[in-house]
């Protein structure tokens, strides 16, 4: 059989959407991000959303964010997220664009953090008290606990 093609295609299940997507350098990047949230911060799987789609707050925006984490369980509208989160694949650094990009998300969210994943590394940003600017920070903290979790112990 003489022009037939032969590949194989490599691709991750990405549980936030529920299906098999390639794995793309920056797919890649986003399923680690996702188990690290999961595994070490505790956020329960159901509140991230992968590739979120900024139509969902304004439909005239086309836009679609790496990874948002929602607040829900501190009664948080759809645009008050925990964590935004930027992926770029290893090598990818531009940090004006990088800052364009998110500034153009600060439009219509208002995150308590924002984390860079930069390949390999992170860069993490927490909302200042006056809620008006971003802070480089070390770290985030786990997933907050839910509320009535707090309250059954009294």
């Amino acid at each position: 059989m003489r022009g037939a093609l032969f590949t194989v295609s490599r691709s991750v299940f990405d549980i936030s959407r529920q299906k098999e997507v390639a794995a793309t350098p920056e797919e890649e990047v986003r399923q680690q991000v996702v188990s690290w949230l999961i595994k070490e911060k505790k956020v329960p799987a159901h509140l991230i959303e992968t590739e979120f789609a900024l139509k969902a707050l304004d439909p005239k925006n086309a836009d679609r964010l790496d990874i948002l984490v929602h607040h829900f369980r501190a009664g948080n509208p759809l645009n008050r997220p925990w964590l935004l989160v930027e992926c770029k694949r290893p090598g990818v650094e531009s940090p004006q664009a990088l800052q364009a990009q998110v500034n153009k998300y600060l439009r219509i969210l208002t995150p308590q953090f924002i984390m860079l994943a930069l390949g390999n590394r992170a860069i993490f940003f927490s909302l200042s008290d006056d809620k008006k600017s971003f802070a480089p920070v070390s770290d985030i903290p786990e997933y907050p606990v839910p509320v009535r979790t707090l309250s059954r112990g009294n």
